[in-house]
């Protein structure tokens, strides 16, 4: 079977294995996500794509856990738009809200890499199952 961009989840976790932690490290993150800040209409914004994301994250969970690519699709699709609206969130920030500390930018500069790096190593696992079901012909062999 060929794997997509990693091999790896970490550098010593099989993709699988990797998508499931990352389910359940993604979930814990944007359930903390949800249930701090303000009541300032960007921060309602976040909290909105971090509890859609959220879906996203039991759907990784299922997807991984079954092996189904669609599952996988939703998540990646969520992790992108979580991720970008993280980016704009944080150039806000830096723009606009000069009084908030160093810390929140900083946070949300580690959040996003983070995303980054859940999005290769599940977009990773999502090719190598394609190409895995690919190679297989209609009674189940390996052509």
């Amino acid at each position: 079977m060929k794997l997509g961009l990693l091999k790896k989840c970490c550098c010593c976790v099989g993709l699988r294995h990797g998508c499931i932690a990352i389910a359940a490290v993604d979930f814990i993150i944007n359930i903390v996500l949800v249930n701090i800040g303000t009541d300032h209409i960007a921060v309602r914004i976040e909290h909105a794509v971090a509890i859609c994301h959220c879906i996203g994250c039991l759907l990784l969970l299922f997807g991984a856990l079954i092996e189904s690519t669609i599952l996988l699709i939703f998540y990646l699709i969520t992790s992108f738009i979580n991720t970008v609206i993280l980016i704009i969130f944080s150039i806000y920030l830096i723009m606009y809200a000069l009084a908030t500390t160093l810390f929140v930018v900083l946070t949300c500069s580690i959040l996003i890499c983070l995303n980054f790096y859940f999005w290769l190593v599940v977009y990773s696992y999502y090719r190598g199952l394609i190409t895995y079901y690919d190679t297989e012909s209609v009674d189940g062999t390996e052509v």
